[in-house]
């Protein structure tokens, strides 16, 4: 959410393999007219699609087990794990139920509290939409969502994942209204954004900036790498693809700067070595010669931030 204007806006994440991905614009996941405890305790929920890093089909909801399982869960599990990927506090650690039910609805609004006193180190700022987990018949279950902390209670408060996938099965027909993850280049042939490996700089959005021939991507390396590399797919195979253009503008340069372009045409094939690329305000495209459907990717030397306008392929 903007500070300045309050309103939900996409936004880029990096998961706990460090994969990086982007969602699409968030969509409000409370109803104003619930007064409910929970309902009020879910005012800040909402559910985003995710736009790229993941392949159709391969992010999936683990939204939880029916209710009355939760209800013998609550009664039958001591101990539960929760999980912060904050870069000052990251890691797993131990919960207890502190206390079962602040709402009327059974409890679908819970307390939480570290099970080990030097655990009270993780309930820091930031650790809302943290998840807390369960095991059941050996499978991993989603119990709930952290939704804030209360470090003088040595508590966190958490809204239970039925509740969450009641609200997810509100909303759902909006957020899937348009399954195309293509996106139309004005300039080029469409093309998918795959993956990337990158830090946003700058409160830049995520790469799907490339396509909107208006915007800035503004990327830094992860730490300890000296590339950025984004990996995009081409898949009509009518397409004939000439040249690969990363370009800069007035408004959006960090000066020249070299990438690698390698491709393949199946996903469990080796990536091949295509060409050495460059990028400037020249606008210099660089020949790559191939028929789709075909994936590429591109490995940006990167010893500070760098800063690009569009990617087009024609």
């Amino acid at each position: 959410m903007s500070p300045e204007t309050r309103e939900l806006q996409a936004f880029t994440y990096s998961d706990r393999n460090g994969v990086n991905g982007e969602s699409e614009t968030p969509l409000p996941g409370a109803p104003s007219s619930d007064a409910s405890v929970a309902g009020k305790e879910a005012a800040d929920l909402s559910f985003a699609r995710v736009k790229n890093g993941r392949k159709d089909g391969s992010c999936l909801s683990r939204l939880g087990v029916p209710t009355f399982i939760y209800q013998n869960l609550m009664t039958s599990t001591a101990i539960l794990t929760a999980t912060s990927l904050l870069k000052t506090s990251f890691g797993e650690f131990d919960v207890s139920i502190a206390r079962g039910a602040v709402d009327a609805l059974g409890g679908s609004v819970l307390d939480f509290r570290p099970v080990v006193a030097t655990d009270s180190k993780f309930l820091q700022k930031g650790l809302s939409g943290a998840t807390i987990v369960t095991h059941r018949s050996g499978d991993v279950v989603p119990f709930a969502m952290v939704l804030r902390v209360d470090p003088e209670q040595n508590t966190m408060r958490g809204l239970r994942f039925d509740y969450v996938r009641e609200r997810f099965d509100a909303v759902e027909p909006d957020a899937v209204g348009d399954r195309s993850e293509e996106i139309s280049d004005r300039a080029g042939a469409t093309y998918k954004i795959l993956s990337f490996s990158a830090n946003a700089d700058g409160g830049s959005a995520g790469p799907s900036s490339l396509q909107s021939h208006d915007r800035c991507w503004r990327a830094s390396p992860q730490e300890g790498k000296n590339q950025v590399e984004l990996q995009i797919e081409v898949v009509d195979p009518l397409v004939r693809l000439e040249t690969l253009e990363l370009a800069q503008t007035k408004d959006c340069t960090s000066g020249p700067f070299t990438f690698f372009v390698e491709q393949r045409a199946k996903e469990e094939t080796e990536w091949v070595f295509v060409g050495k690329c460059k990028s400037d305000l020249q606008r210099e495209p660089c020949r790559i010669g191939l028929q789709a459907p075909r994936q590429f990717r591109l490995r940006i030397d990167a010893r500070g931030p760098i800063a690009v306008s569009d990617l087009s392929l024609r």
